[in-house]
């Protein structure tokens, strides 16, 4: 074997370790790290500012919901935005942004704005899907669970806040962190060994896991497909980043503005109409169709 063909391979080639064991061992090593300091950290914020530190209790956690979603983009941004970037050097010999397609052409502004427009118009295609993921049976005690964490974002969402901060924990840092987690390590990991379509429906479905929320699995893992299949077409990660964003975004801004709509769609007891679901289908086709075409390469 030539010398200089070890410097053509990265770390994990070298060392006998493919790339897609690699994409899980960090997933799951990120998620880890992310929820556990995140928490740790607002648990020892919490026991210090109090004056009784055996009174710890989800109340009180609750009347410092600000600290924590500090805490948590903060563990957001060290373990799956920064660490994922130095980890994907492990993965290439190139360079970190064009591994995690950070980078742009031609197409790519036309792409994000039709990838933000088709968030938009698939919000009740969402909802309907949230309906039928809520139908399928989950245990008293998981309920409880998931209860209590809509009940913090409501009470962040709907609280005494400025809708600027929680555009930025809710909104901005998620979009940026996850989609270069997902969309970017983890979906080029597993399509340089498994294939794209493996890539977008593993990936997806893990996204959606991921989230801690199994009544919102299903429509956390379609809308985690769409932006993979976006991301592969247009060759740039920044439309999953525009759409994770309006997503996200909207949902503040929503609650903000209607909190009774917004409320409705995470709990999704209630179908949306008829009619408002066969307008969100045509559109979400045609925006479909127009970033098909805008990506077409020559």
């Amino acid at each position: 074997m030539p010398t200089g063909f070890l410097h053509e391979q990265s770390w994990a080639e070298r060392n006998g370790f493919p790339l897609w064991l690699m994409a899980f061992v960090w997933l799951v090593i990120s998620f880890l790290l992310f929820q556990l300091v995140g928490t740790a950290t607002t648990v020892i914020y919490l026991l210090l500012v109090s004056e009784d530190p055996l009174a710890f209790d989800t109340a009180m956690l609750l009347e410092h919901l600000d600290v924590l979603f500090i805490a948590n983009s903060l563990s957001q941004i060290l373990f799956l935005g920064l660490a994922t970037w130095l980890v994907t050097g492990l993965l290439t010999t190139g360079s970190r942004s064009t591994f995690l397609r950070l980078k742009a052409d031609s197409r790519t502004v036309p792409v994000i704005l039709q990838t933000a427009a088709l968030i938009v118009v698939m919000q009740p295609l969402i909802w309907l899907l949230s309906w039928l993921n809520a139908q399928f049976p989950f245990s008293d005690g998981y309920m409880a669970f998931e209860e209590n964490q809509i009940e913090m974002l409501k009470n962040f969402l709907m609280g005494d806040h400025i809708v600027l901060l929680t555009l930025i924990h809710i909104g901005l840092v998620p979009s940026v962190c996850e989609e270069i987690l997902f969309r970017g390590y983890f979906q080029r990991a597993l399509e340089k060994t498994w294939g794209i379509w493996a890539a977008i429906i593993i990936g997806g479905l893990l996204f959606g896991i991921y989230h801690i929320r199994l009544t919102q699995v299903i429509p956390l893992a379609v809308i985690g497909m769409l932006l993979a299949w976006i991301v592969w077409k247009s060759g740039s990660l920044y439309p999953a980043m525009a759409g994770h964003f309006v997503n996200n975004g909207g949902s503040v801004i929503l609650a903000s503005l209607y909190p009774e709509y917004v409320m409705e769609q995470m709990t999704a007891t209630e179908l949306p109409p008829v009619w408002l679901l066969l307008i969100s289908l045509g559109a979400t086709i045609m925006l479909l169709l127009a970033i098909n075409q805008t990506t077409k390469r020559e």
